[in-house]
């Protein structure tokens, strides 16, 4: 239990332009005598890493161990836990898939384990080999990606049939979480897998809410946003097929789903539509000058959100991968940027005492910053904007 005394919430907002977040220091306060804490922090780390990872260690410590202080009782990792391009080398796919995730899962969860963070992580594309699945042996070995997955992050074992272990839900404190697989089997744009959730897993997930209507709040994770345009950094932009008109989005709706947390686009986005709240949020490590991570404070009638940012300093050469897609070699904190390394960039409370409500809504969590089109690019290239979240957002 932590305990807190009533208090005001949030300072003043101070801005270098009328368009622009200018991050701040002063968090938010919670206005209840009993909470519990979350983070969820998608995208980490979307490389493949040793444990420990010579050149990154020690930034992704600090990483770490700022999400500690936050004293979570748990880390959500919506998606994209590793590189994952294991497919399509020399040999077989299948014995290729699972020895490199034998490998990386290992060291991705003994640095959890070491930090002492609990986790639930949704699949993202990176751990089902990446987008396109345009060949037949990229949709083939698909199913080895999902199938290693569940066997080395050992997740709840309750999804769908076809899905088990990569769709899960829990429950926790009388609050629902649900955690989907938006890579299903289906034509589009990127081959075989259209990110979707229909058919059966549709299904699943209304049963599932319907069970537990009586909970105080519910949280949905994915790993493509549904609702656009958002903000890209180095990243394809998924989406899911059908964005605010998917028979997804109207689930979550017609349940009263309080939250839906997806990564992908390694920046900041958080758009309420129709009764929930997406927040895209996230980084890319090695690449981008930046990550983020959510941290949602839980009372019987109140979620209080704020998204904080850690600025980074990527350098030197590329740092090995079993293909050619390669973060920097070594990875250092900004601490120029930002005195204390770790700044807030939005705050809000998701008020349902009375209805429901998004009150104080400060930083990213505004309506004017709900959609966007800004596009960044990694610190190795030079032909767009590299550091995208500390720009005036559109």
């Amino acid at each position: 239990m932590k305990i807190l005394p009533l208090m005001v919430a949030l300072v003043a907002l101070s801005t270098a332009c009328c368009d622009c977040v200018e991050p701040k220091s002063e968090g938010l306060i919670v206005q209840e005598n009993d909470y519990w804490t979350f983070v969820s922090m998608p995208d980490f780390l979307n490389v493949d890493t040793d444990y420990p990872q010579s050149g990154w260690e020690e930034s992704l410590n600090y990483i770490l161990s700022s999400i500690n202080k936050e004293d979570p009782d748990f880390l959500l990792v919506p998606g994209d836990l590793l590189m994952g391009h294991w497919d399509g080398l020399e040999g077989n796919d299948s014995v290729n898939i699972h020895r490199y995730a034998k490998k990386y899962y290992s060291a991705w969860k003994n640095r959890l384990n070491a930090h002492g963070l609990p986790y639930y992580t949704a699949v993202g594309d990176h751990d089902i080999g990446d987008n396109p699945w345009d060949t037949e042996d990229k949709f083939n070995a698909v199913r080895h990606y999902k199938t290693a997955f569940r066997e080395n992050m050992q997740m709840p074992d309750n999804g769908p049939e076809h899905m088990k272990g990569t769709a899960f839900w829990w429950k926790y404190r009388n609050v629902l979480f649900i955690s989907l697989d938006v890579f299903e089997e289906g034509e589009g744009e990127q081959g075989r897998i259209l990110p979707g959730v229909t058919g059966e897993q549709l299904s699943w997930l209304k049963n599932v809410l319907d069970k537990n209507r009586d909970v105080n709040h519910t949280i949905v994770m994915g790993h493509v946003p549904v609702l656009g345009p958002v903000r890209l950094w180095s990243s394809s932009g998924l989406m899911l097929n059908g964005g605010a008109e998917s028979l997804l989005w109207k689930t979550l709706s017609e349940y009263q789903v309080d939250a839906y947390l997806c990564g992908e686009v390694h920046a900041v986005t958080c758009t309420d539509r129709k009764g929930v709240l997406q927040i895209a949020h996230g980084g890319l490590v090695g690449y981008n000058t930046m990550t983020s991570y959510l941290v949602v404070h839980v009372t019987e009638e109140r979620l209080y959100l704020e998204i904080k940012e850690i600025p980074l300093k990527p350098y030197g050469e590329h740092l090995w991968q079993t293909k050619d897609n390669r973060p920097l070699e070594n990875l250092s904190i900004d601490y120029e940027r930002f005195k204390g390394g770790t700044k807030i960039l939005g705050q809000a409370i998701l008020d349902k005492s009375q209805g429901r409500n998004l009150n104080t809504r400060w930083g990213y969590f505004e309506e004017r910053f709900a959609t966007s089109n800004d596009r960044g690019v990694s610190v190795f290239r030079n032909d767009g904007n590299q550091n995208l979240t500390i720009a005036c957002p559109n």
